[in-house]
């Protein structure tokens, strides 16, 4: 088999007479192609990242003005209205971070939302769980119909 491959490469060049200087044009030739090809990528990659970084900053600037003007709104408000929102949060069982409230509080609105209805959390607290997550997950995995 490798006797059949060495006589046809022969065969195909045994009819040509190249020179250094034609091998020497051709790998040139070839790693010039090759390394203005990554040069390219890398330009291209460098711009992407560059317009990225920059729609990044303006989402930045953006939420950074909608936390000062929440900031100004908060410290001029009246107290009345402190209290009053005071006594409409919810009560929140130790040990649950405001930002998980925040989050199942966003949850509900936007489920609630579809129907026109405005819903209104009076409290939060931790679920006792029955089965660990994972064991609860290959239950439902194991027995989900075909």
């Amino acid at each position: 088999m490798q006797d059949i491959a060495v006589q046809m490469l022969a065969s195909k060049l045994s009819g040509h007479d190249y020179t250094a200087t034609d091998i020497a044009s051709v790998v040139i030739t070839g790693m010039s192609v090759v390394f203005i090809g990554l040069i390219l990528l890398v330009l291209f990659v460098s711009i992407y990242g560059t317009a990225f970084k920059r729609k990044n900053e303006k989402k930045k600037a953006k939420l950074e003005a909608e936390k000062a003007a929440a900031k100004a709104a908060q410290q001029t408000a009246t107290p009345v209205q402190k209290i009053e929102a005071k006594q409409n949060e919810p009560v929140i069982e130790d040990g649950i971070d405001d930002e998980i409230v925040a989050v199942i509080a966003a949850a509900v609105t936007a489920m609630c939302s579809k129907n026109g209805k405005k819903p209104v959390i009076k409290s939060v607290r931790r679920s006792v769980a029955q089965r660990d997550p994972w064991a609860a997950a290959g239950l439902a995995d194991n027995t989900r119909p075909f």
